[in-house]
């Protein structure tokens, strides 16, 4: 995948009702590689956090014996954070509000999950 589709990705992520933003993570090393998010969203925050996410999923998917992990979700009081495998190491990550359109927001990023790797 070109970087211009993935820039094309991150804002067809990002124009869905209640996104924040949308990154393109190293889940190796927790940086942004590419972004497109609301001025008030730490993405930087947000990357290690989804960096950390899929680190710890993948252990335990990997314990269980269950394969590598395609997606990973982290839902909170406040909000959610969708993350889907890319090509090796990278993965699109989207923030998104409780109030937001998440079930719009996974079927998406699971579209996006074929088109990306």
């Amino acid at each position: 995948m070109t970087i211009d589709q993935w820039h094309a990705a991150l804002r067809e992520v990002t124009g869905v009702t209640g996104v924040l933003g949308a990154l393109i993570v190293s889940a190796e090393d927790g940086l942004v590689v590419a972004e497109t998010a609301m001025e008030e969203l730490a993405t930087a925050d947000v990357a290690a956090l989804a960096a950390a996410l899929v680190m710890r999923v993948a252990r335990c998917t990997s314990a269980m014996d269950a394969g590598l992990p395609q997606t990973a979700y982290l839902v909170g009081d406040r909000g959610a954070l969708l993350a889907v495998a890319g090509p090796a190491p990278l993965w699109l990550v989207a923030v998104a509000r409780n109030d937001g359109e998440l079930g719009r927001l996974r079927l998406l990023m699971r579209d996006f999950a074929d088109v990306l790797r």
